[in-house]
């Protein structure tokens, strides 16, 4: 999936009330509505046992591929096999 859009049109507020991240966005709050992922309403605590999201100034190694750091993140965050990531 890509989130796309020009600069201030409100992608990183998407992907934080999204991922349950509103506390990095200052002065932020959701209200009403839900998130639901495959029809299923997501509980507080619940985004990051199915998704994740980089931001875009997190501090990836210029050296890698694109899999590669996708591979490393899944590495980092999971205890699945080389073959499951």
């Amino acid at each position: 999936m890509a989130v796309m859009g020009p600069s201030g049109s409100g992608k990183t507020s998407l992907l934080n009330v999204i991922a349950q991240r509103t506390g990095l966005s200052a002065n932020s709050s959701v209200r009403g509505g839900g998130v639901k992922i495959n029809g299923r309403k997501v509980l507080h605590g619940d985004y990051g046992k199915v998704g994740a999201f980089v931001q875009q100034d997190d501090v990836l190694c210029p050296t890698l591929t694109v899999r590669e750091c996708i591979e490393f993140a899944g590495r980092m965050r999971t205890k699945l096999d080389e073959a499951d990531i």
